[in-house]
């Protein structure tokens, strides 16, 4: 098709087509760069300071439901992640570029209204199936229709034929029989031209096949959420409105598995995220008395299906509960040591992260404790390592009776535990180590005939706006020192690493 061929090259060479700007790019080529870093990310976006602005302003929206106010672009990157902020960055300089596109023969403000929805919607879609990459999916629903602008644009009459309030579906049907394909490819072929990710460029490419497997399962469910975010834009802008979402709830059963519960909280989660949406965007999508008719129209939804027998919603309360249930606990079973119950390295090292993040960028004081059992090896060799197990759970149910309802307990390898103290000082950290010490050995083991007690040693650090730490593994560092401390002076005791940070004395602990 000659129309093709020459929209083809349009497209790839961005004819008369908006580009990203100077700053697009340079938060695309960060976006793109695993070793990004908070400094260069908050340089990059303190150059556009609308865009400043607004990651703040949406860093303290309803988008994330923050306990403390961003006050400052670099907290406000620290608290919604430099992936996220990326993401959101990106979104509000191709959204400033792509306005800047003069309509032809469609209905401009329909498209942005529809565009916006679409985005809010993929979120909403990723929140309740737990994708992740909540913001990348956000911008899929901003961009996958993107080549409608640019079509639009390269061939001024070719949407005239069609009435302005068309339908999604029969624009789609028209571009593949004058075009021989739809917008989606021609907005995947632009957003390779960007050089945005490729998770973006392939979701956007199935937008209109969510039924289609991607590359990988992930793939496949991100594409879903995306495409199903556009089938919910349709629906609400569609004349039949509860008919549209009914065929949209049955493909998001279909699609993803959704009952009509998840579906329906889609339709919530939406329709709260439209306001920040509006003022982040400046874009008036809905009426307060539309979003209170279709969040009706999603639960008589719900309702009229589950409504064939009172004994049926009961059932089905009870299923849904069954398993949220059994979803927290493998949630749960997941960050937990399997034989103390207390939490895993691995997530004790996440937890660590993030408190030690949030210590920096708020001046709060951080405390952490290495507990280690004295002598553990002598309980395995003279009674066995079952015995051993349960002197470990005996002491792990100790530990987390002694520590406080804001402390966080874990194993974090053989007979060693780790502490986290967020916002706690030394002296409230001494304490409570004390009280550890204290109860430890009172603690009897019964084996047979044998009763044995297993005292501890603890090793202490804490950080400060005053004592600072380069990063989190200098505090372990620093708590490891302290227990060797402890151990050097008879065990069954605290160390403090204020006490022992001297030079000679670390290179003795190193020694030891």
């Amino acid at each position: 098709m000659p129309m093709q061929a020459d929209l083809d090259h349009r497209i790839k060479s961005q004819v008369d087509f908006p580009s990203p700007s100077r700053i697009a790019s340079e938060v695309i080529e960060l976006a793109r760069d695993p070793n990004a870093q908070v400094s260069k990310v908050a340089e990059a976006v303190s150059h556009d300071p609308a865009m400043a602005a607004k990651i703040l302003r949406i860093a303290n929206s309803s988008f994330y439901s923050q306990r403390r106010p961003s006050s400052n672009i670099r907290q406000a990157l620290v608290i919604i992640g430099l992936n996220a902020a990326l993401t959101l960055a990106l979104s509000f300089s191709l959204v400033s570029s792509l306005r800047a596109c003069k309509p032809n023969g469609i209905d401009y403000r329909r498209y942005w209204r529809r565009t916006l929805l679409a985005a809010t919607a993929s979120r909403a879609f990723g929140e309740v199936s737990r994708v992740g990459h909540d913001e990348e999916l956000f911008l899929c629903g901003l961009l996958q229709d993107v080549a409608i602008l640019a079509i639009d644009r390269a061939i001024p009459t070719f949407y005239d034929k069609l009435p302005p309030d068309a339908a999604h579906s029969a624009v789609i049907e028209y571009e593949r029989q004058q075009l021989g394909k739809d917008h989606a490819a021609y907005s995947a072929l632009l957003l390779k031209g960007w050089n945005l990710p490729d998770r973006l460029c392939d979701s956007v490419a199935l937008s209109h096949n969510p039924n289609a497997s991607a590359t990988s399962a992930e793939l496949t469910k991100f594409a879903r959420c995306a495409a199903l975010g556009s089938e919910l834009a349709d629906a609400t802008l569609a004349k039949d409105r509860p008919a549209a979402l009914a065929a949209v709830a049955n493909r998001a059963h279909t699609a993803l598995g959704f009952r009509d519960e998840q579906f329906t909280e889609v339709v919530s989660r939406v329709l709260k995220l439209i306001p920040a949406a509006e003022e982040l965007y400046e874009t008036s999508i809905f009426a307060a008395e539309d979003a209170e008719t279709m969040m009706a129209q999603a639960r008589e939804l719900l309702t009229v299906r589950n409504l064939h027998s009172l004994q049926e919603v009961n059932a089905l309360k009870e299923m849904a509960g069954i398993l949220l249930s059994k979803t927290e606990e493998l949630e749960d079973a997941n960050k937990r040591d399997a034989l103390t119950g207390t939490l895993n390295r691995n997530w004790l090292e996440r937890i660590l992260e993030r408190e030690f993040t949030q210590a920096v960028m708020f001046g709060r004081a951080l405390s952490i404790a290495i507990v280690d059992l004295d002598h553990f090896k002598t309980v395995n060799e003279t009674f066995g390592h079952a015995s051993g197990d349960k002197v470990l759970q005996a002491c792990a149910q100790s530990l987390n009776a002694s520590v406080r309802g804001s402390d966080m307990v874990g194993r974090y390898g053989g007979e060693e535990f780790l502490i986290i103290f967020p916002g706690t000082d030394r002296e409230i950290a001494r304490k409570v180590a004390d009280r550890i010490v204290g109860s430890m050995a009172k603690l009897e083991h019964q084996f047979g005939s044998a009763r044995i007690t297993t005292t501890v040693s603890i090793g202490v650090a804490t950080f400060t706006p005053q004592h600072r730490f380069a990063n989190a593994s200098e505090l372990i560092s620093a708590a490891d020192h302290a227990l060797y401390a402890a151990k050097l002076r008879g065990r069954n005791c605290v160390e403090y690493f204020d006490d022992v940070a001297t030079t000679s004395s670390r290179n003795t602990l190193k020694q030891a």
